[in-house]
């Protein structure tokens, strides 16, 4: 899916050229020339030549750093490399990035002599998909501007002359809906976690799936048990596609731990924290701004939020031809790498000012998800009074209490982020910053949720063996102490990178190097989601916006 720049081929190493260099006549008997140290004289040809080639190098370099126009594809990927322009518009896309995975995974890779997974647990976001349809109608009214624009051609302005032939219209999108790069992305999804914990699932007590009730979660669920069961990718309609074991509706009336949507004074929240943040940040996009209404001249003008969703389009675009990655669009080339960053900056700001550590609503909105997973990894009941449906976590056909099994629930980014902050994954030093972007981002959501993000929590059993004292009283864990000589750790990898070694209660495991957490300090380190956490917030009115944060 993701283009890397490629390495030549071993070739033997011969000059492009061999000049004669000219004999100039003299009346003089010839001399014998020396060398010195078997040097040559440089021919001055050669030093322009090479020159002129240099400029080239430097004027495509500078071309597809600032715009992305492309004169010589395999000379631009080697330009952009890794840290070239591609990375930039990935990094900056926010939850809409396409998947890539951030490490090597989970399963047996990583784990010490001794440990093996007892239990899996997944929480995996819907795949790519097209605007929503409120972000639809931001779009189309943007594109109606850009349609009516007095400038066809702009000069001086090669990234956007695109726009000549591009669709405005934004025909056949389905907002909301997945696109066929999502539906194939969620089918290669199941077959990665499939072939990752292949060998666990041959001894696992079962697998059990559970999907919020969106239709573009329940699709991306379909498609990615058929990755999982090893069938072909095939697009298909969504009701011959596998089933997961529970759908779980959606809505203001049900308690749903993968689509909270039960909490009214979030809902009802307005302006929220995040609107005020990105009002902060704003004017650093005016000069962008008027950069474009300069250029083109659309009828009426571009406003700020027209400017947002057309960065947008970068993202949106790349993923809606085809079932197979086919390149970045030509849209992600109408802004500069530090326009870029901006962007990238302000759709993080608003996720974390709304759903991070800090905010008043997102850890308590995420609590019920980690009030599940903490049965599960305890092989207990659900104790919880947020988010979580105790009709359906009350029996072992909806909610199987732990055990050797492997988990899946499919659901949204917002729950994803919430549950991160409620566990205190990520969390940040000192809030981000609202009117400047920072020289080095610690929070990138196309790092975190893009489309197809995965969390999995891993718990492992390892064997203590001689290699590593009871922290409680000193001694080696033998056999005779009555636990089998093991004790159970938890590993967490986002999008299939280890996490856990940054939370607190792995401070002092001695396994922290592997990112292992020992999993009794890690269930007491959960001390908001079991004990501090105040659902009564969501039912209170908020007259003052400096209450949303918490802290």
């Amino acid at each position: 899916m993701y283009h890397s720049s490629g390495h030549g081929r071993g070739a033997e190493q011969a000059p492009l050229l061999r000049p004669t260099i000219a004999t100039i006549q003299s009346h003089h008997p010839p001399r014998r020339r020396h060398k010195r140290n078997g040097r040559h004289p440089v021919p001055v040809f050669s030093i322009i030549f090479t020159l002129i080639l240099l400029l080239i190098v430097a004027f495509l370099a500078w071309d597809v750093s600032s715009y992305g126009h492309c004169y010589v594809t395999p000379l631009c990927r080697a330009l952009s490399g890794r840290n070239g322009l591609e990375q930039t518009w990935w990094r900056n896309q926010g939850p809409y990035a396409p998947f890539r995975p951030l490490g090597p995974g989970g399963g047996k890779k990583g784990l010490p002599k001794g440990c093996e997974i007892s239990q899996v647990t997944v929480l995996h976001r819907h795949a790519a998909r097209y605007p929503t349809a409120s972000v639809g109608e931001c779009l189309l009214s943007a594109m109606k501007k850009l349609e009516n624009r007095d400038v066809q051609m702009p000069r001086r302005h090669p990234e956007l002359s695109f726009l000549t032939k591009t669709d405005l219209k934004l025909k056949d999108w389905d907002f909301d809906g997945l696109t066929d790069q999502g539906r194939k992305q969620s089918w290669i999804s199941g077959r990665q976690v499939k072939q990752m914990y292949g060998s666990f699932l041959r001894n696992a007590e079962g697998v059990f799936t559970r999907s919020s009730g969106g239709e573009r979660v329940v699709e991306t669920s379909g498609y990615w048990l058929e990755g999982f069961r090893g069938e072909r990718f095939k697009l298909r309609d969504v009701s011959k596609l596998p089933k997961v074991d529970l759908v779980i509706l959606e809505g203001e009336a049900f308690n749903n731990t993968l689509s909270v949507h039960s909490c009214p004074a979030f809902q009802n929240l307005s302006p929220k924290t995040s609107e005020l943040r990105f009002s902060d940040l704003s004017p650093l996009l005016e000069p962008t701004l008027n950069r474009l209404n300069a250029a083109l001249k659309p009828r009426p003008a571009l406003e700020m939020d027209d400017l947002v969703c057309l960065a947008d389009m970068c993202g949106y675009d790349s993923q809606s031809r085809g079932t197979d990655w086919e390149g970045w669009s030509k849209w992600c080339g109408i802004f500069t790498k530090e326009e870029w960053e901006i962007f990238g900056h302000g759709k993080d700001l608003k996720r974390w000012y709304d759903l991070g550590e800090t905010s008043r609503y997102g850890p308590t909105m995420g609590a019920g998800y980690v009030n599940e997973l903490l049965a599960r990894l305890t092989d207990s009941e659900v104790v919880d009074s947020t988010t979580t449906n105790h009709t359906l976590d009350s029996d072992e056909r909806t909610f199987s209490k732990g055990g050797k099994r492997f988990f899946v629930d499919f659901g949204h980014d917002n729950e994803m982020l919430e549950t991160i902050s409620a566990l205190g994954l990520l969390t940040q030093h000192r809030p981000l910053p609202t009117t400047s972007v920072p020289p080095k981002r610690t929070y990138i959501l196309s790092r975190i949720v893009p489309f197809g993000a995965r969390i999995a929590f891993e718990r492992v059993s390892c064997q203590m063996g001689n290699w590593e004292p009871d922290p409680e009283t000193g001694s080696l864990l033998r056999d005779d102490q009555g636990n089998d000589g093991k004790r159970d750790y938890i590993r967490i990898l986002i999008n299939d990178e280890i996490e856990s070694g940054n939370h607190p209660s792995c401070e002092f495991s001695g396994l922290a190097n592997f990112g292992l957490c020992e999993l009794d300090s890690f269930v007491d380190s959960q001390q908001f989601a079991t004990q501090d956490v105040d659902w009564s917030i969501c039912y209170e009115e908020d007259d003052e916006n400096d209450e949303n944060e918490r802290g």
